[in-house]
């Protein structure tokens, strides 16, 4: 793939944008016990006292948790109770 001189100067221009937010995040001041630790960034968020325990791991579960009548209403494309999707493979014949 190549990309023309236009589309560089335009990906350039996108990235230093995105590299520049990231400099700004990394100036953002964390107090001590935060440093390195987004869980513990989560707790405060999430409102945790410092002795509550946030706990790293949970079950994995499957649940049900939208009806589907109810999933198949928001479908944007489908028939009877099947999804319409685009092809991703090619057709053999």
């Amino acid at each position: 793939m190549h990309l023309s001189e236009d589309e560089i100067t335009r990906y350039q221009k996108e990235l230093a944008k995105i590299l520049q937010a990231f400099e700004a995040l990394s100036q953002v001041p964390l107090p001590e016990e935060l440093s390195g630790d987004a869980r513990s960034a989560l707790g405060l968020a999430k409102g945790l006292a410092a002795d509550e325990s946030l706990s790293r791991m949970r079950p994995d579960e499957a649940k049900n948790t939208i009806a589907t009548p109810d999933f198949l209403a928001q479908a944007p494309d489908r028939e009877g109770v099947f999804l319409r999707v685009p092809a991703i493979l090619a057709s053999s014949t």
